[in-house]
């Protein structure tokens, strides 16, 4: 079974015989090819013709072909790695396959060399990993896999704190406050350490106001399921709500974790930016 990995051990994919460290290869591989360009672009066509505007990605390009192990088929592989992705909440932006795969520009623009026949399997995910918005291309004939990450430049969270003070004025003129500095990894609900000032700064919040009741409302860009989204935004919320009433002693009477998924988003979902601004976790007084 293909996985994506939850951690980022980014040394390992300067090593010419190792997976990419976001996603492992088909049991069985062997990898043939290995190049990792630091900072590069990739114009990626999310259309068979071409004849629409390309996706220009621009950051760390890993490129890794496989050998696929005797006795797998093409489609058996395919499933594999669209499943990984699936699970994690990718969001799948172009598929095709076999006959159809023949006409996509990516086939002659990146080089998908050693397929066989032009013949093959192929989609195109977007997610977040080790705090890099990051898309992956996989190609699967029968004879070759090829896998290609894109890492745009990571994200810069947490380089603004927000106190207790700010999150109380915010509160008492707007009624919320949304926060960016609450991480998780991708498709997780375990909150990071680099997220404890953040909670601590909520939990002296209701600490120093007694009276004041709060539901934590979490939510996602559109990456992935509007039903995925919608469970994973809860998950975390409650997260948040479990970390103050263990860590904190916060009352849990005074708290109430729910998720709103992709369906309130800040700003547009079509670019990185945009997407990084989305995922948050959101402090609303409770009536």
């Amino acid at each position: 079974m293909i996985t994506l990995t939850a951690h980022a051990l980014l040394a390992m994919a300067a090593l010419a015989n190792a997976d990419h460290p976001a996603v492992t290869s088909y049991p069985g591989s062997r990898i043939l090819i290995h190049r990792q360009v630091e900072f590069d672009e990739y114009p990626l066509a999310l259309d068979l013709s071409g004849r629409k505007e390309r996706l220009h990605l621009e950051g760390r390009v890993t490129r890794i072909q496989y050998r696929n192990p005797a006795g797998r088929s093409a489609l058996e592989i395919y499933r594999n790695y669209e499943g990984a992705f699936r699970a994690v909440h990718a969001k799948l932006l172009f598929t095709c396959k076999l006959e159809q795969c023949r006409s996509w520009p990516l086939y002659h623009e990146q080089k998908l060399i050693n397929m066989g026949s032009q013949s093959y399997h192929a989609f195109v995910a977007r997610f977040v990993h080790a705090g890099r918005e990051t898309h992956a291309v996989v190609a699967v004939s029968q004879p070759i896999t090829w896998v290609h990450i894109i890492e745009a430049k990571p994200m810069d969270f947490g380089l603004v704190a927000v106190d207790a003070r700010a999150m109380q004025e915010t509160l008492g003129r707007n009624g919320r406050i949304s926060l960016h500095n609450i991480q998780f990894d991708t498709g997780q609900s375990a909150i990071l350490p680099q997220s404890r000032n953040t909670i601590a700064e909520i939990a002296k919040l209701l600490t120093s106001t007694p009276t004041l009741n709060l539901d934590i409302v979490g939510h996602t860009d559109d990456t992935g399921t509007e039903e995925g989204n919608l469970l994973l935004s809860t998950a975390r919320a409650k997260s948040v709500v479990s970390e103050l009433v263990t860590s904190f002693k916060i009352s849990a009477s005074r708290l109430r974790g729910r998720g709103a998924g992709q369906s309130s988003p800040l700003d547009s979902n079509q670019s990185v930016e945009g997407r990084a601004k989305n995922r948050r976790v959101e402090l609303v007084v409770s009536k």
